[in-house]
Parts: C-alpha cells; structure tokens; sequence
C-alpha cells in the first residue's frame, strides 16, 4: 500500500490524506514567485528530518546562493537540527579505448583557455553546457550522511539527459528547427545512470527536479521545437518513472505555467500532452484570490485557516476531479503552514 511524505503544509497534508504519494511522479506548477521552490525546500526538509536522504536537481540554480541563505535554518528549526546540504559534485570523464580519464575542472580550463584566445569569454554556466555536450559520461559523488538532502546543479538540457542515462544531441536543421538525435544505443536503463547509481548509493528517498521546464524552455524556443520538445519531455519523464518505479520513491518536480495569449484565465502546466500524461499527480501553486472569489471555489479547510496568502488546487489526481478541491496555505518567514 502507498504510503505518504508529508509537507510540512497543515491543509495540502489533510487534503492528500497524509501527504505526497510515495510513489509516481508529482508536478507543481504555478507562475513565479509562489513559493514552488519554498514548498519543494519544505517537503525535502521533512523529509530528511524524518531521516531519509533527498536529491535536488536543481536546474535554474538557485538553491545554494538564493534559497538556503534564506530557508535553511528555518527548516531547520522546524523540521530537524540534524538537516544538514551537500553539493553534489559530477566528475565527467572522456572514455576512449584506453579509458582515459580528464577531469571536469581540467576540460574547462583548457577550452576556457583556447577561447580566449579568439577573444570569446565565457561564463561557468556556458562551460558546464559545453563539457555536458562533449563529455557524457560522469559520476556524482558527496559526502555520505542520514537526513541529508544533496543539491545537483545541471542547467543544461544536455547534460540532463546525460545524467539520466540519454546520450543524444540537440541539432539545428537547415530550417531552423531544434532536433534530439540519439546516438546509436544512446539509452541506458536508468538505474545505471549516473543518477540511478546515486540514488543507490546515498539511499536517496526522494527526488526533486526544480525545475523540469526551465533547460527546456531555454533550448525549444519557437513552434517549430515542439516535436523535440515533447520527445525530450518523454525520454527525461520516462527515465524519471522506471527510476521511481524500480526504487520505489516519489519524484516531485516543479514546472513553470503556460498562458493562453488570448485568454489568460485558462493556464495549464508547461510542456503540453506529454508532459500532461506523465505526471499522475498534479497541483497548481497560485496567489490568494480575493474573498468574494474564494466563495466561490471549493476550499477543503476554509473553517480551519486564519491566515492564508496562497491557494494550493488540485489539478490531477487520481480521487479529485480537475479543479475540485482546494487548501489555503500560509507562507511566512518559516515555511508554508
């Protein structure tokens, strides 16, 4: 029987039965600035405090300098003094037949090096998608502890797909269109993958992609990249589902919002069909409305909150129709309650 992982969040926790399934991937969307990486944060932290250890891939970059300065000693305090962060480091490697080994840090220095000398600077982030493209093959490592939560930084769409066992390349036909080219056997199963064999080793129980959309959004950019995009999509949320299935641990990944041009009212998760299908549990984040809408929706704990400044919807779920229900959530300076 599926167990839960709860939030930390009083209501979406009584709404969900206990918490977040412990099995399945589970999307949060929502527009910026709602608190999606807070409730992510949130959840890892109770999570390890509860001592199971937690992977964050985080994809846009933002939990080492910009969300833990802020949110670790809050989650702390409420979740555990024994919460403790790692940065996980990815050694890639350039294999040939002598499996000759050239450490990450060496690559960048040289084609740093090289560039300048045609007077191109580039930044840290621009290397790691270069050595992501040229050098697949890598192996994550961190320090070993219970009650940890480890944060993998990969802001490119290449070297994420490498990391879960994918080796293929992004191309630019001669129209302009962006295409994913597998290379011959180009996918791996994902317990072999650089992550599958993390999520082994350091006894991972959770997973957390923030965020899913964000390489994507910066790799297909116009109409003409959706079939890429949707197969991207399905190669990555594939991987993501055996690695779930066969190890037996939720995976929780944040998604940016689409907007209709036309009509702003209907929003949905970005990623289109693909994206839609494979997440089986699916919430959408969105700011207080005002109170004369609030009377309107379906909210589970109306009678029970006091303070609330979000609203937390049930978007897919397995028991709730689409738009059914809905929690108020508070978010203050320790976290959402």
């Amino acid at each position: 029987m599926a167990g839960f992982l709860p939030t930390g969040a009083a209501g979406l926790d009584e709404m969900l039965g206990g918490g977040l399934p412990t099995s399945g991937l589970i999307e949060l969307f929502g527009e910026k600035a709602t608190g999606k990486s807070v409730l992510c944060l949130q959840t890892a932290s109770a999570t390890a405090g509860a001592g199971k250890n937690v992977l964050i891939v985080d994809t846009e970059l933002g939990y080492e300098k910009n969300l833990l300065p802020y949110w670790a000693a809050p989650m702390r305090s409420r979740f555990g003094s024994n919460i403790s962060y790692s940065k996980v480091t990815v050694e890639r490697r350039l294999d040939d037949g002598r499996k000759k080994r050239v450490i990450e840090a060496v690559m960048k220095e040289a084609i740093r090096n090289l560039l300048l000398q045609y007077q191109i600077e580039t930044t840290e982030g621009q290397l790691s998608q270069i050595i992501s493209v040229i050098s697949p093959v890598a192996k994550l490592t961190a320090d070993k502890s219970v009650g940890r939560i480890y944060i993998l930084e990969e802001p490119g769409l290449n070297g994420l797909l490498a990391l879960h066992g994918i080796d293929g390349e992004m191309v630019v036909s001669e129209g302009g269109r962006t295409e994913l080219r597998l290379k011959p056997g180009g996918i791996r199963e994902p317990e072999n993958s650089p992550i599958g064999n993390f999520v082994r080793d350091y006894g991972i129980g959770l997973i957390i992609y923030d965020s899913i959309s964000a390489p994507a959004k910066s790799t297909f950019t116009g109409t003409q990249d959706l079939p890429a995009r949707s197969s991207t999509f399905a190669f990555l949320l594939g991987q993501a589902q055996k690695m779930s299935s066969r190890f037996g641990i939720p995976v929780l990944a944040v998604n940016h919002i689409s907007i209709h041009p036309h009509n702003p009212a209907w929003s949905h998760p970005y990623g289109g069909l693909t994206v839609g299908y494979d997440f089986k549990y699916v919430f959408h984040l969105e700011r207080e409305p005002s109170e004369s809408k609030l009377k309107e929706y379906p909210v589970a704990n109306s009678d029970s909150v006091k303070e609330h400044n979000r609203l937390l919807w049930s978007y897919r779920h397995p028991s709730i129709d689409q738009y059914a229900k809905a929690v108020l959530l508070y978010l203050d300076e320790s976290g959402f309650h």
